[in-house]
């Protein structure tokens, strides 16, 4: 089975489930430190794929992690779910999974916003703001730093990409001075 067919499968059944006992957010916000915890760590991400591991052995590791990571009783029950059918190493896919279908029910979208420098509140409000009324959804923002934009916003909005970036206009430049005149 493809990794996507598993994320979207278990995404749907917990967010079901946490949509139920209005604890969506919270779960979310969970499901995040989770994921981040298997991304940083070497050893965790061995742990959920590495076959000379037993269960019983992952089961134990991952529960005393979650005792404390003090996770509510679905996202522990859920995790160890995962573990028990040997799911874990997609755990980025189905957070992520998670997060898309929270948002279209929300009638929330992400926007991933890079930028040569974190934005200040203000300029963020005004980012979210333009985006907002192109989209006609509520658009939460997650910024990415990359100096080689040189200046400007980059944004990346369901599928659409908005180039606004400094790069890009240089580049632009270059290719009309080089081409002939018409």
């Amino acid at each position: 089975m493809k990794a996507s067919t598993i994320a979207l499968r278990y995404s749907q059944a917990v967010l079901a489930l946490a949509t139920d006992r209005k604890q969506h957010e919270q779960i979310g916000r969970e499901l995040d430190r989770i994921a981040t915890l298997f991304a940083g760590s070497d050893e965790l991400r061995a742990l959920s794929r590495n076959p000379k591991f037993r269960v019983s052995d992952r089961k134990a590791i991952v529960s005393e992690l979650l005792k404390r990571l003090m996770v509510s009783p679905i996202t522990r029950n859920f995790v160890m779910l995962l573990t028990e059918k040997g799911r874990l190493q997609y755990i980025a896919e189905i957070v992520a999974a998670y997060h898309d279908q929270a948002d279209a029910q929300a009638g929330r979208i992400r926007a991933q916003v890079t930028v040569v420098a974190p934005l200040a509140e203000l300029e963020a409000a005004r980012l979210r703001t333009v985006l907002q009324k192109m989209t006609g959804k509520q658009v939460v923002l997650e910024q990415q730093v990359d100096p080689s934009i040189i200046g400007g916003v980059v944004a990346r909005v369901g599928g659409r990409i908005y180039d606004g970036s400094v790069r890009a206009q240089l580049e632009s430049l270059r290719t009309r001075l080089r081409s002939p005149a018409a």
